[in-house]
């Protein structure tokens, strides 16, 4: 019986180590996990547990894949290493596969990993296997023959002097399809090239030469090893990346779009009609209709008034308090005490767990803004009487968590509006993650979790 796959994963958030499991057993793997938080656990797992597999969340508190990953290689432990994380850049994800991560998985894609579970031990296996056949053939030709015919890699041999082919093992007319006599699928050099199946087949492959004598002649050792597939995930990764920035593009547009919409209503539907009135009011004085004036100017001074207050709420909602010197508590409790007169939601911050301010200007000015947009939705759209807002700062994160009473929605149904589109592109410029916890007529939790430390 086949023993179970051992699983070493670096993944400092529970609930997310349990969906990892519920992904692998629901495609039928046979694994013993070991979870580790920081970096003394994970260096004595890799000696003590010995791993067939790492699965590596990105960002944990005071330690990160990429530290672990560079910890492993010095190691000279030589297994798979797979990044499971909520969004980073696209520029760490290509860094840290060129580093040796075998895949990189977001964490709302975990339906690829069993795939890439299964990809990156066929390929450890299938280096493993290469590397052992390339060190066996150098000690001696005897045993390069020997290893030549079983090998499961495609090889052949090619004469020094006439290029014609020698002998062709069994792996590669299995793969290519031709016979020994007819066996000529392209290039003998090393690099990537394409090379031709007999049914015609074009694929891209990673050639390895090595020049060796046999039965006293000199020949080219040639083994191929097929990347089509790994060429293609890679120009789907770099899709990927083009599609992200231009939803990230595209989402930007529609907000500044739906600003300029809101300010035009305000300034039309409200503004403007306070002020027309006002200019009724002393159009009447102005004619001399009224012959004590001091009412019609009264209320024309009521509504000048009243006008200038909408103006200075506007302008609050489109340009951020400077930050600078004021801290983010401080910051919220202005933003909630000076609320439209017309919005009817009891609002209660919770800073009690936030005793010490963030440096990072723009994380504040981003938390800041995450808020009067998640605040904006509950007004408009939640009909919501009681909404919490609770801040929390430990030495390594930031946790902000709005929670209203409204209505609630499904979302699974609704998860592609602009507002939370905006708010998941600030939170992923920092290597934060979004949670959104609501159902229809439950109210919603929005969780936010922005790292302190920058990646290395």
């Amino acid at each position: 019986m086949e023993r179970p796959l051992k699983i070493l994963h670096l993944e400092d958030l529970a609930a997310d180590a349990e969906i990892v499991d519920r992904v692998l057993r629901k495609a039928q793997f046979q694994f013993e996990k070991k979870q580790v938080l920081d970096r003394d656990d994970f260096i004595e797992a890799l000696h003590n547990f010995k791993p067939d597999i790492i699965l590596s969340d990105h960002s944990l508190p005071a330690f990160n894949s990429q530290e672990a990953l560079r910890i492993t290689q010095q190691a000279g432990i030589r297994v798979p290493f797979i990044l499971v994380t909520a969004t980073v850049s696209e520029e760490y994800a290509v860094n840290v596969i060129k580093e040796g991560a075998s895949d990189y998985i977001l964490k709302d894609r975990l339906e690829r990993l069993p795939n890439a579970v299964k990809n990156a031990l066929d390929k450890y296996r299938m280096e493993k296997e290469r590397m052992l056949s390339t060190e066996a053939l150098r000690l001696s030709e005897q045993k390069y023959k020997l290893l030549f015919e079983g090998n499961p890699m495609p090889m052949w041999m090619v004469s020094q002097k006439d290029r014609t082919v020698i002998d062709v093992n069994e792996a590669a007319i299995r793969y290519y399809g031709y016979t020994k006599e007819t066996f000529n699928p392209g290039i003998y050099q090393s690099g990537i090239c394409k090379h031709t199946k007999k049914d015609g087949t074009l694929i891209d492959v990673e050639v390895i030469v090595h020049e060796l004598l046999h039965d006293g002649e000199p020949v080219i050792l040639v083994l191929a090893n097929d990347i089509t597939e790994k060429l293609k995930a890679e120009a789907e990764l770099a899709r990927q990346a083009d599609i992200r920035q231009k939803l990230i593009t595209q989402t930007s547009i529609q907000v500044q779009e739906r600003e300029r919409e809101e300010i035009g209503k305000e300034l039309h539907d409200n503004i403007n009609q306070i002020l027309a009135a006002s200019k009724l009011y002393l159009d009447i004085v102005i004619k001399k209709e009224e012959e004590d004036p001091t009412e019609m100017l009264l209320k024309s001074h009521e509504n000048l008034a009243l006008a200038m207050e909408e103006i200075r709420q506007l302008s609050q909602s489109l340009v951020a308090p400077s930050l600078g010197g004021v801290t983010l508590d401080l910051a919220l409790l202005r933003l909630t005490g000076n609320l439209p007169a017309t919005a009817d939601l009891r609002v209660e911050l919770d800073t009690k767990e936030y005793r010490r301010d963030v440096g990072d200007e723009n994380i504040k000015l981003t938390c800041y803004r995450i808020v009067q947009i998640q605040l904006n939705n509950i007004i408009r759209h939640a009909r919501a009487r009681t909404a919490v807002i609770r801040l929390k700062r430990t030495a390594d994160l930031l946790e902000l968590i709005i929670r209203d009473d409204g209505i609630g929605f499904d979302p699974n149904k609704k998860s592609g509006g602009i507002g939370l589109r905006n708010i998941r592109n600030r939170v992923g410029f920092y290597n934060g993650t979004v949670s959104i916890d609501s159902a229809p007529g439950s109210g919603c939790i929005l969780g936010i979790v922005i790292p302190l430390q920058p990646a290395v």
